[in-house]
């Protein structure tokens, strides 16, 4: 780790906010892209990184020495799943029991080119393990690891992603 960001931290750990501002500044837009990568939501993405640094805050003494960017990766990973399963309980509910959403509808060629449409369809899980990955640059490891899952866990969530932005996007027969 860097010396001064130990600095910094240790700072953090003393209770100083302006460090804690520090920490703030340098991972808060990253962890903003990537909560909105999972929560498709401005709004729901920014209450999640407020949560994020509200639980660092709070949870600073498990913070090992190490990079704090994996750790507040993770919280805010976590916090996004939640606010999505928060808000998509009902949805989920009736998906699951078949009552909604079990006739498969077609998907518009203009729906096919939107990524963002087909990241909407994807679970928060897929999302957060895609956002990592590719949109981090994580490895599978590294992604695990954040997400607190075994690596062939995902190795799974991701193949399962794929599969599903492919058929959505219709790019399937470009992978076989």
């Amino acid at each position: 780790m860097d010396p001064t960001l130990g600095r910094v931290i240790d700072r953090w750990r003393a209770g100083d906010r302006d460090a804690f501002e520090e920490v703030m500044d340098r991972y808060g837009l990253q962890l903003l892209r990537t909560a909105r990568l999972v929560l498709r939501d401005q709004a729901l993405a920014e209450d999640a990184i407020q949560e994020t640094f509200l639980k660092a805050w709070q949870r600073i003494g498990s913070l090992r020495d190490e990079d704090p960017g994996p750790w507040l990766t993770r919280i805010a990973m976590n916090e996004s799943i939640s606010a999505y399963r928060r808000r998509h309980r009902f949805q989920a509910l009736t998906e699951r029991f078949g009552r909604l959403g079990s006739a498969k509808r077609d998907v518009s060629s203009e729906a096919r080119l939107d990524l963002a449409h087909a990241l909407d369809q994807l679970t928060a899980e897929q999302r957060g393990a895609i956002a990592l990955h590719y949109y981090q640059d994580l490895s599978v490891e590294e992604t695990a690891r954040i997400l607190k899952v075994p690596v062939d866990t995902m190795k799974s969530r991701l193949k399962m992603a794929l599969h599903r932005l492919r058929e959505l996007t219709g790019s399937e027969e470009a992978s076989a």
